[in-house]
């Protein structure tokens, strides 16, 4: 190989290797300081309790871990995580005992949702992830680590219907 040439593919291969660093570093997730991670990651357990209770669909069960979800993220002190989860906030309370599955069930999709916001723009580890389901058309978190099938806990008819989100 002549020298031009050589330097040419060495140039090439330069760009290429920057192009690819800089892509892998866009998709890269922010860093977010331990103690707010900490508090994230305690609603995210409180919600597996909720996840749970949707799955099996016991009324009086899913509002307690509703209600244990809340505290879990009215615990959470930073401004940032705050003002993301505030809906989420307004749509677990939403969630009882005594209104109907289909109400609780639009209630629980919007707050995972913040969730799953939070969980693909902050680097929290890889225990938790969004899933969905294409036929109710709704999303939930799951813990990636327990449940290795999907547990879609909107639709009894369709207990493993979805898939991971990316």
């Amino acid at each position: 190989m002549s020298m031009t040439k050589y330097k040419e593919h060495f140039m090439k291969s330069i760009i290429l290797i920057f192009s690819l660093l800089t892509i892998n570093l866009s998709f890269a997730k922010e860093s977010i300081e331990e103690g707010a991670k900490n508090s994230m990651l305690k609603v995210l357990e409180s919600n597996e309790a909720l996840h749970a209770s949707f799955f099996k669909y016991n009324p009086k069960e899913v509002e307690q871990n509703a209600k244990k979800t809340l505290d879990a993220l009215n615990a959470i002190k930073n401004p940032e995580l705050k003002k993301l989860l505030a809906k989420a906030g307004e749509k677990l309370k939403l969630i009882t005992a005594t209104a109907e599955r289909e109400a609780n069930n639009v209630n629980y999709h919007q707050a995972s949702m913040a969730f799953i916001y939070i969980i693909n723009k902050y680097d929290l580890g890889e225990k938790y992830a969004g899933y969905r389901c294409p036929m109710v058309k709704k999303k939930w978190v799951q813990n990636t680590k327990k449940m290795g099938r999907v547990h879609n806990p909107y639709d009894p008819s369709m207990p493993h219907c979805g898939g991971k989100m990316n």
